[in-house]
């Protein structure tokens, strides 16, 4: 997505293929992983490889709203990693929601416009819906304030990238990402039909 910056899944529950995508994983550079899932955690496998990890976990359901805080401990953990000369690597389980819109949270503290990080997001990982990217612009907004910032104007901002994101995912773009989060859903519950 960035030179220092990825998004994306968690690693395979199979060894054999997840070893390979950590090989993967340090092969791209990645030297921080910062991880949204609230439903696992990778401490000891990135300890294992000198990676420095940051749990941060956070749901992902209908109508839950990712709290400032986690933006914040995100976007400094991104800013540590840019600091030490690293590359971040913002995941949760699919690589849909919550990753991306960690990417997407650090993209705007780096001082990209809100629909121009949300188009590069998409540009890198298309499947990505970034549902919580309305709460990332409110964490950023806040943040710039505390730091004595004047932020731009936050609902025109906010409409403006709704109404993007609306046109961006179409219903049947909506349609194939729930499609897609139902079947990983029921492959992680051991259906394989």
């Amino acid at each position: 997505m960035t030179a220092d910056l990825a998004v994306g899944g968690d690693l395979d529950v199979d060894d054999d293929v997840m070893v390979q995508q950590v090989i993967d994983i340090l092969d791209a550079g990645i030297t921080h992983v910062v991880d949204l899932r609230s439903e696992a955690n990778d401490a000891g496998i990135w300890k294992h490889v000198h990676v420095k990890y940051r749990w941060l976990g956070t749901d992902d359901a209908d109508g839950h709203v990712v709290p400032p805080e986690i933006f914040d401990a995100g976007v400094r953990f991104a800013r540590l990693a840019a600091h030490e000369g690293g590359k971040v690597l913002a995941h949760c389980h699919m690589g849909i929601n919550r990753g991306p819109s960690m990417g997407f949270a650090i993209l705007l503290d780096r001082g990209y416009p809100p629909i121009e990080a949300f188009d590069m997001i998409r540009a890198a990982r298309p499947q990505a819906f970034i549902a919580y990217a309305q709460d990332a612009l409110a964490a950023h907004a806040a943040r710039q304030m505390r730091q004595g910032a004047r932020p731009g104007n936050r609902e025109r901002q906010a409409r403006l990238l709704q109404e993007h994101i609306d046109e961006v995912l179409t219903p049947s773009a909506v349609g194939r990402i729930r499609h897609l989060m139902r079947q990983t859903h029921r492959r992680d519950l051991g259906f394989t039909a």
